[in-house]
């Protein structure tokens, strides 16, 4: 079902998710303070996407003439200004957006907009900056997500020593605190793994358990 988004702040990251948001078949609402960037981006978006010339977007009169508590979700890319993105997303709250994701410059900045009612934070330069630190130690890994302070997944390409190797023989957990949460074959979908199950070359897999363990964690090291 397609829905209805605003995105406050078009710069690569509001673009890039303003993109995508369309090519899923949701509208999108893009606004920024820029008239020339607003011009400049006006014939390479695709149609569901209306762009928008606000010179502050942190006003509540100026979001509430917008309408967007008739959105149903919001996403605050404001990357150099950290105030306004504080400003916008408790507006945008206050003015009934169920769904507000805001871009935090840093830890800091993160614990203020989740006080001020964010729903999600993200910090694109910290979590791009771990996935590739993380593949540069383990070239096979291919996400990485946090869950919460002090835990996190990972998924990863099934290491070379791991190759025909049954599940039970690893003890994963044992020597490292990690378990296996999921397995993927090529052209199948994913499955929770039992003990007997043997890996393949190309296998994927999602291990999750504490941040410290992970950090630690390097199965591609001979």
């Amino acid at each position: 079902m397609a829905q209805q988004y605003v995105v406050i702040g078009m710069g690569r990251l509001g673009t890039s998710i303003a993109r995508t948001l369309a090519s899923m078949g949701h509208s999108v609402l893009g606004l920024d303070a820029d008239e020339s960037r607003i011009e400049r981006l006006s014939g390479q978006m695709p149609d569901e996407v209306q762009l928008l010339h606000v010179a502050d977007a942190t006003k509540k009169n100026v979001l509430r003439d917008l309408g967007v508590e008739q959105f149903d979700g919001a996403v605050v890319t404001l990357g150099r200004q950290p105030d306004a993105v504080i400003l916008a997303t408790l507006m945008l709250k206050e003015l009934g957006v169920p769904l507000v994701f805001a871009r935090a410059r840093d830890a800091l900045d993160a614990r203020i907009l989740e006080k001020v009612g964010a729903d999600y934070v993200v910090q694109p330069e910290r979590e791009v900056g771990e996935l590739v630190a993380r593949r540069i130690v383990s070239p096979g890994t291919l996400d990485y997500l946090e869950l919460g302070e002090d835990e996190a997944l990972v998924e990863m390409t099934i290491p070379e020593k791991w190759i025909g190797k049954a599940l039970s023989d690893l003890h994963l957990y044992r020597k490292s605190g990690l378990t296996i949460l999921a397995h993927k074959s090529k052209g199948q979908g994913g499955t929770i793994p039992k003990g007997d199950k043997v890996f393949r070359e190309g296998d994927v897999l999602v291990i999750g358990g504490p941040k410290e363990a992970l950090n630690k964690f390097e199965p591609y090291r001979v």
